[in-house]
């Protein structure tokens, strides 16, 4: 963990300096979310982005023989910024799949698969269900920086969007079977169930 081997303070400055305004753009409040980029309508909602305080960062490394892979999960973060420290043909396989959001009717549908770029950065919710599928060659690496609010999640809307179903409350119904991409054997507690798609 980078925070804990005294490089904190660079990557505080960097997170109050730059990430937090990224931040606060799309996912922030209505008055200072965006609601286009380059004219592409963006459809966010506030989950915290203007009010992030503190952060949590770390590398990660997958490889075909330790830590192939990353299971269907969220982060604990509001927002979640992952920047991609090897190029994406240095390895095969290791794609990130992002699916719904969590707490949200379709948060098992698949919504996009994303393949990094060195020196990209993809910032996403926290609560965006996502992966890391096998890495079947080289060697993929990423920095990654969870951006969180305590007082965001004190608000009623944090605690109606996600704190109910943190607290055991069932998850929304799905109109449709989940896409198999989307299942996590360790957080879906109907894996068994919807095994057999995969």
């Amino acid at each position: 963990v980078l925070n804990e081997i005294g490089l904190r303070p660079s990557f505080t400055t960097l997170f109050r300096r730059c990430l937090v305004g990224v931040a606060a753009r799309l996912f922030g409040e209505d008055d200072v979310r965006v609601k286009s980029l380059g004219g592409i309508p963006v459809e966010t909602e506030n989950w915290g982005g203007s009010m992030l305080g503190d952060h949590h960062t770390f590398v990660v490394r997958y490889k075909p023989d330790r830590d192939r892979r990353l299971d269907m999960h969220v982060d604990d973060s509001e927002v979640t910024f992952n920047v991609g420290l090897t190029d994406g043909d240095e390895f095969h396989g290791g794609d990130l799949v992002f699916c719904g959001t969590f707490g949200e009717s379709g948060y098992r549908k698949h919504h996009v698969t994303y393949r990094h770029r060195i020196g990209r950065c993809v910032m996403h919710l926290g609560k965006r269900r996502h992966s890391v599928v096998d890495v079947e060659d080289g060697e993929r690496a990423s920095l990654v920086m969870w951006a969180k609010s305590i007082l965001f999640r004190q608000t009623k809307e944090y605690k109606e969007n996600v704190g109910k179903y943190r607290m055991g409350f069932p998850l929304p119904p799905e109109g449709e079977p989940p896409d198999p991409i989307c299942l996590s054997l360790a957080h879906d507690n109907d894996y068994l169930r919807w095994s057999h798609l995969l």
